[in-house]
C-alpha cells in the first residue's frame, strides 16, 4: 500500500497558522489563562449549562476567594469568553422569562482536558501497558488476516483458553488477578472515557461550523448562493463519512440499547469498586459516564434542531431570490425577444402594419390585490364583436405572417373568399392565426353580413376550441412590400 503523502512545509506552515488563530490556542496563550481555566472547570466542565445571572455571581464569588483585584466582573468576564470563542450564550426561549444559559464551547472543553491530563500527568506507559498493546494489535491482526491457517489457530488457542478457564472454575480454583495490571488498563479506559464525553460534542461543533456559512449575507448574488448551496452539501457529505459521526450514532445506538448499557453498567461498578486506587476524578468519570454523555448528546440535539432552522431560513431565502432571480431571466429575455420581434417583423413584406405592445414587466411581490367593495361584481354583458385586437398583441409573433399572406392571397385569386374560409384554408390554426387573420379582414373593403359564424381552431393543450367571428370577407389580396413598389 502506499503511503499518505508527505505534506510540504508550506502546507504545514499554512495549517499551524490557522490552529493558532484558533479559540482554544488564544486560550493557551491568554495572559489569565490559569484563572479562566480554573474558573471554567469549576462550574462548566463536562458540558454543564448555567444561567448568565447564576454564572456571573459565581464567577465574582471565586474571584473574590482567590484575591485577584484585577479582573473585571462577573457579567463582564462571562461576556469575554463569548466574545473569545470560549463559551456560548443562548437565548433559552422555553422559560417564560428569556435568558441566557452559557456553556463552554468544544475549544474550551479541549483546553480543560489538556490541562487536567497534564496535572495529572496522566501516562498511557504502565507495567500493563505493553499487554494490552500485544493484546489489542494481535486482534487487529487477525481481523485484516488473509490467511486461513493463521485465523484458524487463534480461534482454536482462543477456545482452548476458554476451555481451561472454565476447567479452572468447574475445579472451584481461580488465579489472584494482576491488581496493578487490571488498574493499569482501567485507568487507560477511563482516559477514552473522558476523552469521549468531550470529543462526542465534536459532532454538534461540526454541524454548527457547517451552518454558521449559512448565516453571510442573505442578499448575495445567485452565483454566491448556488456556492454557498453546494459547499454546504459537500460538508455534510463529509460529516456523514466522518469518524465524528460514526462514534455519535454508535454510542446512540449502545445507549439505546438497555442490555448493552446494564452490562457497561455493571462493568463500570465492578471495576470502581474493585480498583480503589483510581484517581479520584477518574472514578467519577467512570460512576458518571452514561450521565455525562447523555447531556453531550442532548446538546448536540439541540444543535441540530438550531442547525435545522438555519438551513430552512436559508433555503427559503434562497427560493425566494431564486425565483427573483428566475423573474429577471424571464423579463429579460421577453424584453429581448420582443425587440428582436419588431425588427423581425419590420423586414416582413408585409404592407399592414401589425398591432404590437410592449410585454408588462413585472417580478414576483410587485402586485398586490385588495378588495376594496365586498358586494359581488355585476353579471357579465354579451360581447358586441368590435374588441379592441389589439389587446392581443402577443399572439401576432406567434404565426409566420408570410406564409398567412400567402394563404390569404392564394385564395383571393379565386375571388371573394369569407374569414371562415380562409381559417379553414390553414393546417391547424391557432388561435393566433385565428386573430391575425381577423384584424386583416377588418381592413378590406368589404362589410360583414349581419350574422356571425362559429369557426374551430386548436389549443396549447392540443385540444379543438371554438370562437364566434364576424363573417367578414377578404375582397382582394395582402399587399406586399414587392407590390408597393411596382
Amino acid at each position: 500500500m502506499e503511503s499518505a503523502e508527505q505534506p510540504t512545509v508550506a502546507d504545514a506552515w499554512d495549517a499551524n497558522r490557522r490552529i493558532q488563530r484558533s479559540a482554544a490556542v488564544r486560550l493557551f496563550a491568554a495572559n489569565n489563562s490559569a484563572l479562566y481555566v480554573t474558573l471554567m472547570e469549576r462550574h462548566l466542565d463536562f458540558g454543564t449549562r448555567l444561567s448568565e445571572t447564576d454564572l456571573a455571581v459565581r464567577l465574582e464569588r471565586d474571584i473574590a476567594t482567590l484575591g485577584v483585584t484585577d479582573q473585571p466582573s462577573g457579567l463582564e468576564l462571562v461576556k469575554l469568553w463569548a466574545r473569545q470563542g470560549w463559551l456560548h450564550r443562548v437565548t433559552d426561549a422555553s422559560a417564560r422569562t428569556a435568558q441566557n444559559l452559557c456553556y463552554l464551547t468544544s475549544e474550551a472543553r479541549s483546553v480543560i482536558d489538556y490541562v487536567r491530563r497534564l496535572r495529572r500527568e496522566d501516562s498511557v506507559a504502565t507495567g500493563g501497558s505493553i499487554n494490552g498493546i500485544a493484546a489489542g494489535l494481535h486482534r487487529v491482526a487477525g481481523q485484516v488476516t488473509n490467511d486461513p491457517r493463521q485465523i484458524r489457530e487463534e480461534i482454536e488457542y482462543q477456545i482452548s483458553e476458554l476451555d481451561a478457564e472454565l476447567a479452572d472454575l468447574d475445579a472451584g480454583r481461580r488465579p489472584e488477578p494482576d491488581l496493578r495490571v487490571a488498574e493499569d488498563e482501567a485507568r487507560a479506559i477511563a482516559y477514552q472515557m473522558e476523552q469521549i464525553i468531550s470529543d462526542i460534542g465534536q459532532y454538534g461543533s461540526m454541524l454548527d461550523r457547517i451552518t454558521t456559512a449559512l448565516l453571510d449575507d442573505p442578499h448575495d448574488s445567485d452565483l454566491a448562493y448556488r456556492d454557498r448551496q453546494r459547499q454546504m452539501f459537500d460538508d455534510y457529505e463529509a460529516l456523514l463519512e466522518s469518524s465524528q459521526s460514526a462514534s455519535y450514532h454508535a454510542f446512540t445506538h449502545m445507549i439505546q440499547d438497555p442490555q448493552q448499557r446494564s452490562r457497561l453498567v455493571a462493568d463500570i461498578t465492578t471495576v470502581t469498586r474493585q480498583l480503589p486506587g483510581i484517581d479520584h476524578g477518574l472514578r467519577s468519570v467512570m460512576d458518571d459516564f452514561f450521565v455525562l454523555v447523555t447531556q453531550q448528546m442532548a446538546e448536540v440535539g439541540r444543535t441540530r434542531q438550531r442547525c435545522a432552522r438555519r438551513i430552512r431560513r436559508f433555503v427559503a431565502s434562497g427560493t425566494l431570490e431564486q425565483s427573483r432571480g428566475i423573474a429577471r431571466q424571464l423579463n429579460d429575455a421577453l424584453a429581448t425577444a420582443n425587440d428582436l420581434l419588431k425588427t423581425s417583423l419590420a423586414d416582413r413584406r408585409i404592407g399592414y402594419e401589425l398591432p404590437l405592445a410592449t410585454p408588462s414587466v413585472t417580478s414576483a411581490g410587485r402586485l398586490a390585490f385588495e378588495i376594496r367593495d365586498p358586494a359581488p361584481p355585476a353579471p357579465a354583458l354579451p360581447a358586441t364583436g368590435t374588441g379592441d385586437l389589439t389587446t392581443f398583441a402577443s399572439l401576432s409573433g406567434q404565426v409566420d405572417t408570410v406564409e398567412l399572406t400567402e394563404v390569404v392571397n392564394a385564395a383571393v385569386d379565386d375571388g371573394p373568399i369569407s374569414l371562415s374560409d380562409v381559417i379553414a384554408r390553414v393546417d391547424e390554426p391557432y388561435l393566433a392565426h385565428v386573430i391575425v387573420l381577423w384584424s386583416w379582414a377588418l381592413k378590406q373593403s368589404g362589410t360583414a353580413e349581419p350574422e356571425s359564424v362559429f369557426v374551430r381552431f386548436r389549443s396549447l393543450e392540443g385540444e379543438d376550441r371554438i370562437i364566434e367571428v364576424p363573417a367578414l370577407m377578404f375582397t382582394e389580396p395582402i399587399p406586399t412590400a414587392e407590390v408597393d413598389a411596382l
